[in-house]
């Protein structure tokens, strides 16, 4: 070959054979990058794909059916250990074991229920059932504090006695154990399985004592009753006053 420098010629085809494996691998390593990303694709595809079958797994498992916008239970029996709110939480409140609650806060954030007691339910607003086993069912500002007891409704009763009952009213205190008052004002039974009927201002101290109404009689005798009218005292153990 006249007219060619030999060397030079070596060198460009050497240098036109490195352009070309270059190229070469420039292919083959995108090839692997767009293999790569395929796969990280791939990967969170199936990750995807996992994730909804666990969810459909999940529903399947639930004992809850969506239809209408309403989550309808199977019709079985569900234990709930410690407890249930429906409503507002009361973060006030410590609560019980096995407890229920029914109830909202206002819109300044007061007035929730507390069952503390072990084993209590507390419904209606503002309402404390801290005794065990005892329950406020509705009114509000209510307490069931002795063992058992109960409140059903009203404001601002109390039920402190062991197995004591308020069943309404307002501002009415049964205090002794098995005592109850069914309703009125500002009453008390404080005896031993004692009791005010209604009225306003009545009290039922003695044992098996009972006051039926009227205002501000007293029954502190064993076995007495008052039967109604103003500032009555059956004082005597089985004495009775009628009214006047």
């Amino acid at each position: 070959m006249k007219g060619i420098d030999r060397p030079l010629l070596f060198v460009a085809a050497a240098s036109l054979f490195g352009f070309c494996v270059q190229q070469n691998d420039i292919k083959n390593l995108r090839r692997t990058v767009d293999s790569i990303s395929s796969t990280e694709e791939n990967v969170a595809s199936l990750k995807l794909q996992l994730e909804e079958l666990e969810k459909a797994r999940k529903m399947e498992d639930s004992p809850f059916t969506l239809v209408d916008d309403w989550w309808v239970a199977e019709p079985k029996m569900f234990r709930f250990p410690q407890g249930v709110v429906v409503g507002d939480r009361n973060d006030d409140c410590t609560y019980g074991e096995a407890v229920l609650s029914v109830g909202l806060l206002n819109e300044y954030g007061f007035g929730g229920n507390c069952p503390s007691g072990d084993s209590s339910v507390a419904f209606g607003w503002k309402n404390v059932a801290s005794g065990s086993y005892s329950s406020v069912t509705g009114g509000w500002n209510n307490v069931a504090s002795g063992s058992e007891s109960s409140v059903s409704g009203g404001v601002g009763n109390k039920a402190s006695g062991p197995y004591s009952s308020v069943t309404g009213g307002h501002g009415n205190d049964a205090t002794g154990p098995w005592s109850s008052v069914s309703g009125g004002r500002n009453n008390e039974a404080s005896g031993i399985l004692s009791s005010v009927s209604g009225g306003t201002g009545n009290t039922a101290s003695g044992y098996s004592s009972s006051v039926t109404g009227g205002y501000g009689n007293e029954a502190t005798g064993s076995y007495s009753s008052v039967s109604g009218g103003n500032s009555n005292e059956a004082t005597g153990n089985t004495s009775s006053v009628s009214g006047g």
